[in-house]
């Protein structure tokens, strides 16, 4: 069972974040960035970016980023550094990324998964995404910004 995960907070990402976030974007279907690459200025330099550190004291234990599309679609990256995994603190990070997306006006999330990685398929759908198709050796899962968990809509009565 996993442990009731410390305070998590969530904050904007910063430059010094990278250097610590660099090894957590070699897994499975992520993108490593290369050497000598200018991403983590081009993470806080492009507007359509949000680009998130969760931390749990004085540590850094997550990463998500969104990349906000003008048809308010916005794909999510999400990883947990790899010794904080199945803690809980996916989930809080979801929810602070869900609510960024809300405020930017965001309609969608999406996520590309790679087929093999388990874990996060499995993350995802408990989070409300859904299968949306394979695409080569990813699965396509989305989600609905507005939707609460997988709450029915509200009736108004009406």
């Amino acid at each position: 069972m996993p442990r009731t995960p410390d305070t998590l907070r969530v904050r904007p990402f910063r430059l010094a974040d990278a250097e610590v976030i660099a090894p957590w974007l070699s897994g499975p279907g992520l993108s490593v960035p290369r050497a000598g690459s200018r991403w983590p200025e081009r993470l806080l330099q492009d507007a359509r970016i949000v680009a998130l550190v969760a931390t749990s004291g004085r540590r850094r234990v997550g990463f998500v980023r969104l990349d906000c599309g003008p048809d308010g679609i916005a794909e999510i990256t999400l990883v947990v550094a790899p010794d904080q995994r199945r803690q809980g603190r996916g989930r809080g990070m979801f929810a602070a990324a869900l609510e960024r997306a809300r405020r930017v006006g965001m309609r969608r999330i999406v996520a590309w998964v790679a087929l093999g990685n388990d874990a996060a398929l499995s993350f995802f759908a408990e989070v409300g995404f859904e299968s949306r198709g394979v695409h080569g050796d990813r699965l396509r899962m989305e989600r609905l910004v507005h939707a609460g968990g997988h709450l029915p809509p509200l009736d108004v009565g009406v």
